[in-house]
């Protein structure tokens, strides 16, 4: 059977293959994007599995610090929680230039969710968490990657900044 983060995996896949036939204007439109494609192949492959958003997954203050993205595996586990970040082109003229950058790049933003992707794993039990940084123009990608994240380059200009955390054997 098709583990969460197999089924997390090949979604990410394909989003990334398939990125440029969609227009987002925020992070959402991505998540729920990629919520959509999970929830069809759950269905399509018969999988037990169930995908949230805004999943509660830390105790906050307030009320729970929420995942993105959470898969539940068959016994109501997070298998893969995910943080997205997305950063439109700044090219892009139906989007005021006022609105540039859209993603902090240090602990208030990218960085924040490459630390609390090892929170999920270490303090909410997630087998696997990822934290997932969309650069559709390329503006961020001259920087050297937080610490536990590497760059993938897509064709064209788009890059994703890509982090893993993962729980290891008597974790």
């Amino acid at each position: 059977m098709t583990s969460p983060e197999d089924l997390f995996l090949e979604s990410l896949h394909w989003l990334a293959t398939h990125l440029s036939a969609f227009t987002f204007y925020v992070e959402r439109d991505l998540v729920w994007t990629l919520q959509t494609r999970l929830n069809g192949l759950i269905q399509e492959k018969g999988l037990p599995y169930r995908v949230c958003n805004d999943y509660g997954i830390l105790p906050g203050k307030r009320r729970a610090l929420s995942a993105d993205i959470v898969i539940l595996d068959e016994a109501g586990s997070v298998g893969v929680a995910a943080e997205f970040k997305y950063e439109p082109d700044h090219s892009r003229t139906e989007i005021p230039k006022n609105k540039f950058p859209v993603v902090f790049w240090g602990k208030d933003g990218v960085l924040k969710d490459i630390q609390r992707i090892q929170r999920y794993v270490i303090e909410a039990g997630a087998k696997h968490a990822f934290a997932i940084f969309v650069d559709e123009g390329g503006y961020f990608r001259k920087r050297e990657p937080h610490p536990g994240s590497r760059w993938i380059d897509l064709p064209g200009p788009t890059s994703i900044l890509w982090a893993q955390a993962s729980r290891t054997p008597g974790q």
